[in-house]
């Protein structure tokens, strides 16, 4: 039979184990984006939190093609007309800090995600 000593007792550890919920608030969901980016200039920034479905769009300059696939919340380069194809070969982007380049079409990918004011990064 507990006495009142354990009963205090455990009252009190279960009110001191709701302690780090109040001092450590809830953080900021995670933003991710895809910034691409053509021969060094910002071409489009696409979010990636949250997306779902398939899409798929060609970017077709002076210098080549390449087919890019947004499927859920990653990015793929899925086909390109250079000679590598590093870039396809680099596979399914996702996580901040990640990138695909194709250097013979001036091309560059970035992963890219919110600082601790929930913020995205800009150039």
């Amino acid at each position: 039979m507990p006495t009142k000593a354990d009963l205090l007792l455990i009252t009190l550890l279960l009110a001191a184990s709701c302690i780090p919920f109040a001092l450590w608030p809830e953080r900021e969901p995670r933003i991710v984006c895809a910034e691409i980016t053509l021969d060094g200039n910002l071409r489009q920034r696409i979010p990636l939190s949250g997306h779902h479905g398939t899409e798929e769009f060609t970017l077709e300059t002076a210098t080549g093609r390449n087919v890019i696939r947004i499927q859920d919340e990653s990015i793929t380069v899925i086909d390109a007309d250079c000679p590598d194809k590093l870039c396809v070969q680099t596979g399914t982007l996702r996580h901040p800090g990640e990138t695909s380049a194709c250097l013979p079409h001036k091309l560059l990918i970035e992963i890219k995600g919110n600082d601790d004011n929930g913020i995205l990064p800009t150039k």
